[in-house]
């Protein structure tokens, strides 16, 4: 998703793009793993932004409710984000927390799918983590 997708998406959610929210934006755009609030704080301290935690909350709470971003919750974990474009799917370490994000084939939307039609649902997302043991760890 382009940064312009995103602008478009936020004015469609009755926002508008500010300062703080393009950076956060910007962030997540970067990131191949989801992020931590205070990753997005420590980044946007890193380019000169002053703003305060509240903010960011408040800013992450409009991207999620414009369903532009998508929250992570790991148990035991404070949330992580990561924009809400296509299915992404993950592996997560349970000894030293690290998370993947991974590559599915189509045979998950092929499943989906199957519910809906054998179910009757409707479905609108998805979430899939894998626990285990990384490389490092094993």
């Amino acid at each position: 998703m382009s940064f312009q997708e995103l602008t478009e998406k936020i004015k469609l959610a009755g926002g508008r793009m500010t300062k703080t929210r393009q950076a956060v934006l910007e962030h997540l755009l970067i990131s191949v793993e989801p992020v931590s609030s205070a990753d997005i704080l420590n980044r946007l301290k890193s380019k000169k932004i002053v703003v305060n935690r509240t903010t960011v909350y408040r800013e992450l709470l409009f991207l999620l409710a414009s369903g532009l971003i998508r929250e992570v919750r790991l148990i035991g974990q404070p949330s992580l984000f990561e924009l809400a474009h296509g299915h992404r799917h993950h592996l997560i370490c349970v000894k030293c927390n690290t998370i993947k994000t991974i590559a599915m084939n189509n045979h998950l939307h092929e499943e989906e799918e199957k519910i809906m039609q054998q179910e009757k649902f409707k479905i609108t997302d998805h979430c899939l983590e894998f626990y285990g043991l990384c490389q490092k760890c094993r």
